[in-house]
């Protein structure tokens, strides 16, 4: 796929995004509806057969729906599905605003506000898919991000997985996992994973929010997958003694090795999170200009108007244009 391809005759493919275990994304543009999207191509994996092939791509098709099944506020919205010359390509909305690896790096470390107004976002996004038996398997900063108005949006369900209700197995497009900075002990070691998987994962999240750093680092990369399967996790309060025990309880259920050991699903950390969100703020306090994204303001104004029309009123108010 090149710059200037034109897919199913309306998307026009404008720079790329990004790379993962699935392929490439690119920022494309729909002629037809004259907007931005995000277009995700599927590159195969190396050395299969044709008959592994075509089921990798039927995979793709079949998780691809069921990720365009689910409809809520913190998953990009599915917008279409096809092959261009032999390419499998999904077209989904393009999220504008800053990913959560990027936040936490201008800050250090995020106020527990900020960090439980992420983590309750994230896990009503998780709950929706969960509901629908859809495991995200590679949840990460690069794969959070937050928009100017300060909704949360989980992105790339790129190595999802779905649970047959027939077999009551996952069934996955190829073999290809997630990030090892944020991979649950299952995955690492290749058995059966579910919600909670995601819900380890988010227990890294919270964790390197809270503190700045990975749940585990090492010199050496390939050291990390055995440190999520063996290593004890750093309490949060040894790194900051300023949070609440019952915080620092909770990231450590969520980093339990064994799934069993961990929250049942993403209602359960809802629940214990919401406690530490901030209250409403004034009214007045929706309509003063902000120049960056904050993850409190769905919290602290619900329903208020986004960044730019705010920012514009207040330059109409100051005789300015």
């Amino acid at each position: 796929m090149d710059i200037g391809t034109l897919i199913a005759k309306r998307y026009r493919i404008k720079s790329p995004i990004g790379r993962g275990g699935m392929g490439q994304v690119w920022m494309a543009h729909d002629e037809h509806l004259d907007r931005a999207v995000a277009v995700k191509t599927m590159t195969p994996a190396g050395g299969l057969t044709p008959e592994q092939a075509v089921l990798d791509a039927r995979r793709f098709e079949r998780e691809a729906k069921a990720v365009a099944r689910l409809d809520h506020t913190g998953l990009a919205a599915v917008y279409d599905l096809g092959v261009e010359t032999g390419t499998h390509y999904l077209v989904m909305q393009y999220v504008q605003g800053l990913d959560l690896g990027d936040y936490i790096a201008e800050r250090g470390q995020l106020t527990l506000e900020e960090t439980a107004s992420v983590g309750v976002q994230i896990c009503s996004a998780l709950a929706a898919a969960h509901t629908r038996s859809v495991v995200h398997r590679d949840l990460k900063p690069g794969n959070v991000r937050i928009r100017t108005d300060g909704v949360v949006k989980v992105l790339d369900f790129g190595v999802a997985a779905i649970l047959d209700a027939d077999t009551k197995k996952l069934t996955t497009t190829g073999e290809r996992l997630g990030s090892w900075q944020y991979m649950a002990p299952e995955q690492v070691m290749g058995t059966p994973v579910d919600r909670r998987t995601d819900l380890y994962a988010l227990g890294c999240l919270l964790h390197e929010m809270l503190t700045g750093k990975p749940v585990f680092e090492h010199e050496s990369p390939l050291m990390v997958p055995s440190m999520h399967t063996e290593a004890a996790p750093e309490p949060l309060r040894t790194v900051r003694p300023d949070l609440p025990e019952a915080v620092e309880a909770l990231v450590l259920e969520l980093l339990e090795k064994k799934q069993g050991d961990r929250p049942a699903h993403a209602g359960v950390v809802y629940r214990r999170l919401a406690a530490h969100l901030p209250g409403p703020g004034t009214p007045a306090g929706a309509l003063a200009p902000w120049a960056e994204a904050d993850p409190r303001r769905p919290f602290l104004y619900p329903m208020a108007p986004d960044a730019r029309p705010v920012r514009q009123w207040a330059r109409e108010a100051d005789g300015q244009r």
